[in-house]
């Protein structure tokens, strides 16, 4: 009996004209062999119900075999995709395939006229869905990844190996390319390349050594425990391997606000420190206890502007054990540093003797700065809190502004975002993201009304602020120019953006993945620098 190890599994191969003959062939024949449906999937231009591809573009082919410069063994080889990739989606598929050559090319031409651009062509579209969820095994050869790149942010910290044409190109997207060092070109495995979802080879001349990794990854994907690739006790929609990280003693500096924060925006991070070994230690302006804004940790409330919950009962369960001072985790949160009693308050210039007053200032400033190298990162943890005493709070900022003098990582969380906005030099008045990427909470996500839900343990304050009091998006797309940008990524389930020194996350959502992208930065293999965009 012939051993069919992907019995039942099938495998969507995108395909165009000027595909490589001998490339789609062997998926057709090894799949095959392996017990697998193949299906050639492409864009039916002009409403067909197939597209007929051919492997070399040639308009006067007639003309050339007349006149002997073509022989009959170089014409052009013709092929039929059946399945139209508008009608299918990726998770009908075991593995998602682009074909070498100028196949990427031709689907990522779009139609002005239908008001395409290059990320709505369909094939895109479907490609980057795929990338989307860890449990579709991706393959490219050649020149395939040209298919990503309208989607950089699905690029970008991924470890591939392209042709050389390409090589700009996915690494302006923010991809990792990786050539073999003292390759022997006999030895196909050596120029495949897997990084967990996504397999990538440099030629077609691979075909048959991608195959095989493809083959393994669909039996790993196929595991009833899942994917080693997808954490799986940490939330999250993007792959993530502690594996892939250098283990090192780490100290995480994380802020918070007195007046209120998200809960799940606490524990994701924090719970993604504590995999990944590290040690965190928690700041408030004064040192009063922080507390859980009581909406995070209901199960039942419904986030208006996206019209469902977004904590689920585990969430809602574990905002609760840190918001009780009476669990270990809620203790943890008892005496956390005071911001105001470390850093010192710039006074105003018509104090008397200010000269005298500035220069102490920047005195205790830089002793303060020196405390700063026992932390490797900051965080600061989102919720509508930092609106009231996290944004536009001079300590905040110097604090701010001292781990980015020290070159060292900050990540910020939904309105934490706004602190690093205000953050300015005393100068020249400028913000530190300006020429950065950053996301944030966008005005689609805004509040009409609610945003409060603040509370304060023993004071009886329990209230809602109405809408914020200024739009975070055109706040941060100010700050950013010139030469950077805000990313919203609306309708998009997360959204955080990494352009070093600086880690943002836009909401709730964003939690794990916030904290997941600032162990990357900090001992990533390479470090993460750019991601997201």
């Amino acid at each position: 009996m012939v051993n069919q190890p992907l019995s039942g599994k099938k495998i969507a191969v995108l395909v165009e004209s000027q595909y490589i003959p001998v490339e789609l062939k062997t998926y057709q024949t090894k799949f095959k062999q392996l017990g697998a449906t193949v299906h050639l999937v492409s864009r039916m231009w002009g409403g067909r119900n197939t597209q007929e591809c051919v492997s070399e573009l040639e308009s006067d082919d007639a003309k050339k075999l007349k006149d002997g410069t073509l022989s009959l063994e170089d014409m052009p080889q013709f092929l039929t995709a059946d399945v139209d990739v508008e009608k299918v989606q990726p998770e009908d598929y075991d593995a998602v395939i682009m074909a070498a050559n100028y196949t990427s090319v031709r689907l990522r031409h779009y139609v002005r006229k239908n008001r395409e651009t290059p990320r709505s062509t369909p094939a895109v579209r479907f490609f980057a869905r795929a990338m989307r969820n860890p449990k579709i095994i991706k393959g490219a050869l050649c020149h395939g990844l040209w298919i990503l790149t309208p989607y950089p942010e699905l690029l970008a910290g991924r470890v591939v190996i392209c042709n050389e044409v390409l090589h700009s190109d996915i690494e302006n997207a923010g991809a990792i390319v990786r050539f073999p060092e003292n390759p022997r070109k006999d030895e196909g495995v050596e120029w495949v390349l897997e990084d967990d979802d996504l397999v990538t080879g440099h030629s077609y001349h691979e075909t048959e050594a991608f195959i095989d990794v493809i083959k393994d990854k669909i039996l790993v994907a196929a595991a009833s425990d899942g994917p080693p690739w997808v954490q799986t006790d940490l939330k999250s929609t993007m792959p993530f391997r502690l594996d892939k990280v250098k283990r090192s003693s780490r100290q995480i500096l994380v802020l918070l606000s007195e007046w209120g924060y998200w809960g799940e925006e606490l524990v994701g991070p924090v719970e993604v420190f504590a995999a990944a070994k590290y040690e965190v230690q928690f700041i408030t302006p004064t040192g009063k206890r922080p507390n859980a804004i009581k909406a995070s940790m209901d199960p039942e409330f419904v986030d208006p502007p996206l019209g469902r919950p977004v904590t689920s009962e585990k969430m809602g369960e574990k905002v609760k054990r840190w918001d009780d001072p009476a669990t270990p985790e809620g203790k943890r949160l008892e005496k956390p540093c005071n911001l105001s009693e470390w850093f010192p308050e710039r006074p105003y210039f018509s104090s008397p003797a200010s000269a005298r007053l500035l220069e102490r200032y920047y005195r205790e400033l830089a002793r303060v700065e020196e405390d700063l190298q026992a932390f490797d990162a900051l965080l600061i943890v989102g919720g509508s809190g930092p609106l009231v005493d996290l944004v536009n709070n001079q300590r905040v900022h110097d604090l701010i502004l001292g781990f980015r003098r020290a070159g060292k990582p900050i990540a910020a969380e939904c309105y934490g975002v706004t602190c690093l906005a205000f953050a300015r030099d005393w100068e020249d008045r400028k913000s530190i993201i300006a020429g950065k990427h950053v996301t944030g909470h966008c005005k689609e996500y805004d509040y009409k009304d609610g945003t409060g839900f603040m509370k304060a343990r023993g004071q009886f304050l329990d209230f809602n602020m109405g809408p914020p009091p200024y739009p975070l998006e055109y706040i941060l797309r100010d700050a950013t120019a010139p030469g950077g940008q805000y990313h919203g990524n609306v309708g998009h389930e997360t959204s955080v953006i990494v352009d070093y020194p600086f880690i943002t996350g836009r909401s709730t959502p964003d939690s794990y993945l916030t904290g997941q992208k600032l162990v990357e930065v900090l001992d990533g293999d390479p470090p993460l620098r750019r991601w997201g965009w």
